[in-house]
């Protein structure tokens, strides 16, 4: 049987409403590298150790921080000394010293010279090439060509391999333990850990990324200032004969046990009531142990018995206050320190957070563009400056802080989430999906990712790109309700309905009270010719989006066309008692239509 007139219209526009449902209900829900001279020369540190028998190696370490950082999967360090650094194409590399190992991951950082080094990119395995690529490529440093790269091919059959190695063919002269193994989408998949001369074969670690080294180091470095200034204390107290030989104070700074430093630092002030060093060194171990009470009233205590202003004793009660998260007095603390003589570059990040805790947002940008002048590459200051313009709704200057971050990490998750949304917030869809698809390389196995991901295609009206997002998501997540609802909104779109019937099935199924997902599965139910299951779809539909009268109009439509005109006229009574002139306006058209 054909619609009259009227009904085909309303039909036609309650599918697009339908299809524009997608953005309307749906919420965002998250959370380069070219084989050319300035990427490896910058990037790659190759070292020279001796061991005890005065035996010497080269092996391979991977710059990571604009500081200098070094990150290394090789643990041939153990046991032996560094005798020579070397950058790839042969410049020297002054060697400054450990910074952390993490021996659970076989990770090492170390200290070298360094002033324009980057993150390197690092991927999960689920973003290589389909089946892991055919050809993948080793950095191999010699003195007639120092950025050579050497082409390697897998070898699957015939090793015993697991999921943390894998095995190339390929000239090995010249390969380094320590150097990347990158795939044919010029991501660093792996770090070769073990050669084979006589088989030709290299062994490479594969590496699941993102991994988020660089947060370490900013951390380390903020740990720092903290650390110095409570190394000045010290250093203040160690002139004075009669407090550094006392046991107590000996014992304090070499104990590990709580209860023991707790003592330490009783016994010390007890001893020395009148030392204002005593009592700093005391709240400092005080603060060792959380103990943030004690900590306080002796940091003011040596205040208080201080002559002379000692700015060291300011940032240490600034240390505390933090801890507490008493913003505003560690922000005087800190502005004091200032006033006292502390290096204002020093003070200004630390600041910046206290400013950024209170809302101070324009003062806490001020801080930490002060800071940044000095420290330009500090990861976390420029993530949080991006994430205060965020908050003031500064979105191009967001954009700009979280690309400086990003440029830094370019596996810094924060920084591209920070990208995308703000990207998102001025509607430059491509932009925003271009961020997400960083995201979607560093995060794989996340859904929020191909979610927001496929939000921003549809934007941009790439429809089959963004149903490849969605189905994504409902593969990774099959509880996602709004996954399966945007995937059969797409898939209805694309003519596949009995795709989208199921996926709408599977959205409605998850939340019973999903009243969107019975709206549109009854449109669905209709375009079937299935009329009883569409009234029962926008029943629930109407019982569960109070406020919506669609359901209840697609109903009446739907009972005239089928002739039953008893629930017709029912559902026309309950229309009339929320909208009484659209009802009036819908009983003209029915008696036209049915004449």
């Amino acid at each position: 049987m054909k619609y009259s007139q009227p009904i085909k219209e309303l039909l036609v526009v309650l599918i697009f409403c339908s299809a524009f449902l997608v953005f309307w209900f749906s919420l965002l829900k998250a959370q380069d590298a070219n084989f050319d001279a300035g990427f490896w020369t910058s990037r790659i540190v190759d070292f020279s150790v001796v061991d005890s028998s005065g035996s010497t190696q080269w092996i391979r370490g991977i710059v990571l921080s604009a500081d200098g950082k070094v990150l290394t999967l090789s643990n041939v360090f153990d046991g032996k000394t560094i005798k020579e650094a070397k950058r790839w194409d042969f410049r020297p590399v002054q060697y400054s010293g450990w910074i952390i190992r993490e021996p659970e991951k076989d990770l090492l950082l170390i200290q070298v010279e360094g002033k324009s080094l980057s993150a390197l990119r690092i991927v999960s395995q689920d973003s290589w090439p389909q089946g892991g690529g055919s050809e993948f490529f080793i950095p191999i440093p010699t003195p007639e060509e120092p950025r050579k790269i050497g082409k390697y091919s897998p070898i699957k059959e015939g090793l015993e391999t697991d999921r943390n190695h894998l095995y190339f063919s390929g000239e090995i002269t010249g390969v380094l333990p320590g150097s990347p193994v990158i795939n044919e989408k010029e991501q660093t998949i792996g770090i070769v850990d073990w050669i084979d001369p006589r088989k030709r074969l290299v062994r490479a670690r594969l590496l699941s990324g993102p991994l988020e080294i660089l947060d370490k180091a900013d951390r380390l470095m903020e740990f720092a200032f903290w650390r110095e200034n409570l190394e000045t204390i010290r250093k203040k107290g160690e002139l004075d004969p009669k407090l550094s030989s006392s046991p107590y104070w000996v014992n304090l700074w070499q104990g590990v046990q709580k209860t023991d430093i707790e003592k330490n630092a009783d016994k010390l002030i007890e001893v020395f009531p009148k030392s204002d060093v005593a009592w700093a060194t005391a709240s400092a171990n005080y603060l060792r142990i959380s103990l943030l009470d004690k900590a306080d009233f002796a940091i003011r205590k040596a205040a208080s018995l201080n002559g002379e202003t000692d700015y060291h004793y300011s940032i240490l009660f600034a240390q505390i206050m933090i801890s507490r998260k008493e913003w505003n007095p560690a922000i005087d603390a800190l502005l004091k320190a200032r006033e006292e003589g502390a290096l204002s570059k020093e003070i200004a990040y630390p600041l910046g957070i206290c400013l950024y805790q209170i809302g101070q947002f324009e003062k806490a940008v001020e801080e930490l563009k002060s800071y940044v002048e000095s420290r330009p590459r500090h990861v976390s200051a420029w993530l949080l400056m991006g994430e205060i313009f965020q908050k003031i709704r500064q979105w191009d200057r967001a954009v700009n802080a979280f690309m400086k971050a990003a440029r830094l990490n370019p596996q810094s998750v924060k920084a591209w989430v920070g990208i995308a949304e703000s990207y998102s917030a001025l509607a430059k869809w491509d932009l925003a999906s271009e961020a997400y698809t960083e995201l979607s390389l560093l995060e794989p196995k996340n859904p929020s990712v191909w979610y927001n991901l496929g939000l921003a295609l549809l934007k941009t009206e790439q429809e089959k790109l963004a149903l490849a997002c969605f189905l994504r998501v409902i593969e990774l997540n099959p509880a996602d309700r709004d996954g399966w609802f945007n995937f059969g909104v797409l898939s209805q779109k694309s003519g596949e309905r009995l795709v989208a019937l199921n996926a709408y099935k599977k959205a409605v199924n998850i939340d019973p009270r999903f009243g969107v997902g019975w709206f549109n599965l009854g449109c669905l139910y209709q375009e079937l010719h299935l009329y009883p299951e569409a009234i029962e779809a926008w029943r629930k539909a109407d019982e569960t989006l109070p406020g919506d009268i669609r359901p209840l109009i697609n109903l009446v439509f739907l009972e005239n066309h089928i002739r039953d005109y008893a629930e017709r006229d029912r559902d026309l009574t309950r229309l009339e008692s929320r909208d009484p002139r659209l009802a009036q306006q819908i009983k003209y058209k029915l008696v036209h239509s049915n004449r």
